[in-house]
């Protein structure tokens, strides 16, 4: 009886042996899938991106007007101090006014450019999250192992030099077009938005950035 139970354990041991060592090797035969993603790509043509860059484009050219008219109050200051004989009590009362006046525009200036950045950042972040999002959705229901950055950028006649030396630089050379996951998430991305309360139709032509604090791509 004793012999016999041993007999049973040294079995159960190479059975479960055998079962771990046939998954081991099932597991090392089968490859990791990796996708790939032209993050620039997808936030260039994002409609939220867009919508969101728009309106932090107005916010720019909103201020940079209100900047404007505050220098023409200080030009305007300046000429008419010019009346009033140097030393005088006219041209000191003036020349007070107007280090007044230049204190609000750098104080109004410094505090523009905080709150603009703040809300490039926040932009960024939004827009980051969704896109990560729908790429780790996606990955799972595709059973990607993996998602990787690249450039769908090729070189032409048209390749300025240092667009030419990035991508000759980039990680990817070839990639298959089914690991492409660019067009599907963007696409996605796109449609989840135009259903969302927020949605806004942009115009064909995006604003340009005219100045203030700059919009990065």
């Amino acid at each position: 009886m004793k012999k016999l139970i041993l007999s049973l354990l040294a079995l159960a041991v190479i059975a479960t042996t055998s079962t771990a060592t046939v998954q081991a090797q099932t597991a090392a035969k089968t490859p990791h899938r990796i996708g790939v993603i032209d993050m620039a790509h997808v936030f260039q043509n994002y409609k939220k991106f867009e919508a969101l860059r728009t309106d932090l484009q107005a916010e720019i050219v909103k201020s940079d007007a209100e900047a404007k008219k505050m220098v023409e109050r200080l030009q305007q200051m300046q000429t008419e101090m010019k009346k009033y004989d140097a030393g005088g009590p006219q041209y000191e009362t003036a020349e007070k006014n107007i280090l007044d006046q230049k204190g609000k525009f750098d104080s109004f200036r410094a505090s523009t450019q905080r709150q603009l950045a703040r809300r490039e950042s926040e932009m960024f972040k939004v827009i980051y999250t969704d896109v990560t999002a729908a790429v780790t959705a996606y990955a799972k229901h595709a059973e990607f192992d993996h998602i990787l950055r690249f450039n769908r950028k090729g070189i032409d006649d048209t390749t300025n030099p240092q667009d030419a030396v990035q991508t000759m630089n980039k990680t990817f050379i070839y990639t298959t077009p089914e690991n492409d996951i660019t067009d599907v998430v963007l696409n996605y991305l796109n449609q989840q938005y135009e259903k969302s309360p927020g949605y806004k139709p942009v115009p064909a032509k995006a604003v340009s950035n005219s100045g203030g604090t700059p919009i990065r791509k």
